[in-house]
């Protein structure tokens, strides 16, 4: 008995959609169970008419749910090492739920030698400069336990890895006049660059029995900076940020838009909602209001703009939380429902809480930098705050919507909203390869000028989580080269399908670093 599965067919032009309810029906190998076809250590086909012509398109929801990699035709998902979804040369980063984020043991800057960050180092933010290929690193140093005297310092590195600390630091400086907008704390920086190869920070500069506001720095090489004052002030009497500014995040949109997030409060709060502002050129701010409710959501967030929107990792709680929105619409994020993505407490340097994320995307691969607390001292020396690094790992056992199209020359693919192009000379067979265990959940194909259904894939099997990979990422998050046996001719133009799987590890700012 076939499968519930539709097959219409012209001449040049036809469609195909199977949806497994019964057996593996036009596959050659495979079984199903559940609306799901599953094929393990195995290859299983589906043949086109021969007379097929491009454009050749496909929708499915895959899974691998054990194993490295699972082929789509040209699309591959990589389980190995960094993960990522690649097309030829190009490379997509896996979409959120599909990784974990893996801290290291070890804190990656303690408490400097130096007299202005002894005793604590905290709210650090980092940028990479494509024009260089020049890693920075930024952070706010303490003098004193206890929120005393902050200053800002940076340091550099080819690699993300091994950091050299600029000789002049500090680099933003106080005075110690409890007078003027800067006298007591500069900290809290955000780094932007823009079109003129000018570097701006942003950071929290407090006044004695004033508070917070925001202050603005320019530098050409992003070591040595001039401070230009304020960018914002508190509000007015009765306005959430009425009291104080703190915690800005800074991106540049694509129409050239800047906007920032910043964390408000009245008189009488340590934290508060989180504000938005936007500018038309870094130097004259608006003031949008407060964007959240209390100071639970959105606080103190680092903000990125990535293939799949804007994302934002955030403090919620001690722990960090993870957010979207859609460019450039930052006055609305979606919370991810997986909650925590990264919990304290993995070593006891990170006991009492995590804070202040900057994340970037390298690769296929996002990297973390943040601060983290602990209820003890360092050896005695009453040091409680140290910087710390994470990073993604993937994490197979969700399903991830696939589509791509190929026009007979091109393919276009798109993973979760996300598109990579390549180019693609031909595409010979559909083929279902898997090392380890693939999972196919309803698959439409229409080749020639066949209408394609634009309705959304039902995912229709159970999704089993995360595969046990022996990994151990410190979160509470649910969830080589195979042969394709590719053709060159362009006709007939078969459409190759190919899956290929294997083991895998376990995790997910402003600019990708390629």
């Amino acid at each position: 008995m076939l499968p519930i599965l539709l097959l219409v067919s012209s001449a040049l032009a036809g469609s195909y959609t199977d949806t497994f309810d019964v057996d593996a029906g036009a596959w050659t190998a495979g079984s199903v169970a559940d609306g799901v076809l599953s094929v393990t250590d195995t290859l299983a086909s589906y043949a086109l008419p021969a007379d097929a012509v491009a454009p050749v398109t496909v929708r499915a929801m895959v899974r691998l749910a054990d194993g490295e990699r699972l082929r789509l035709g040209p699309l591959e998902l990589d389980y190995t090492d960094g993960g990522g979804v690649r097309l030829g040369a190009a490379a997509l980063p896996f979409p959120d739920g599909h990784y974990a984020w893996v801290p290291d043991d070890e804190p990656m800057l303690p408490p400097g030698p130096d007299f202005w960050d002894g005793a604590n180092v905290v709210h650090c933010e980092v940028f990479y400069d494509d024009d260089t290929a020049t890693w920075f690193l930024y952070w706010s140093g303490e003098v004193a336990e206890g929120y005393g005297y902050r200053q800002i310092g940076v340091a550099t590195s080819t690699d993300g890895v091994t950091w050299t600390e600029y000789a002049a630091n500090p680099v933003i400086t106080i005075d110690y006049d409890r007078t003027t907008i800067d006298g007591i704390h500069v900290h809290m920086p955000t780094v932007v660059k823009d079109t003129t190869d000018t570097f701006h920070m942003y950071y929290a500069c407090y006044q004695n029995d004033v508070g917070n506001r925001l202050c603005h720095a320019t530098s050409a090489d992003g070591l040595a900076w001039e401070t230009h004052g304020m960018a914002l002030d508190i509000g007015a009497a009765g306005e959430f940020d009425s009291g104080s500014l703190r915690m800005p995040d800074v991106l540049i949109g694509d129409d050239g838009t800047w906007h920032m997030l910043y964390n408000g409060t009245d008189p009488e709060q340590h934290y508060g909602p989180t504000g938005y502002a936007t500018s038309p050129d870094g130097w004259t701010w608006t003031k949008h209001g407060a964007i959240t409710d209390d100071e639970s959501r959105l606080q103190g967030g680092g903000m990125f703009a990535g293939p799949y929107g804007i994302e934002q990792w955030w403090n919620c709680n001690d722990v960090f939380c993870h957010s979207t929105a859609e460019p450039w619409a930052l006055d609305t994020w979606a919370d991810d429902e997986a909650g925590v993505v990264l919990a304290k407490g993995w070593e006891s340097w990170t006991d009492g809480y995590v804070q202040a994320p900057s994340p970037w995307l390298v690769g296929t691969t996002w990297h973390m930098w943040f601060n983290a607390y602990s209820y003890n001292d360092w050896e005695g020396t009453g040091v409680h705050e140290r910087l710390g690094h994470a990073q993604s790992v993937p994490v197979p056992g969700a399903w991830i919507d696939v589509a791509w199209t190929w026009d007979g020359g091109t393919v276009t693919a798109t993973v979760a909203g996300a598109e990579i192009v390549s180019e693609q000379a031909a595409v010979s067979a559909i083929e279902l390869f898997a090392s380890g265990t693939v999972e196919l959940d309803e698959i439409e194909v229409t080749w020639g000028d066949a209408p394609a259904d634009t309705g959304e894939i039902d995912t229709g099997g159970d999704d089993t989580g995360a595969a046990d990979t022996g990994a151990e990422p410190i979160n509470p998050l649910p969830e080589e080269e195979a042969g394709c046996g590719c053709g060159s001719s362009l006709r007939p133009p078969w459409l190759a399908l190919a899956l290929a799987g294997g083991a895998c590890a376990a995790s997910r700012r402003r600019r990708t670093v390629r």
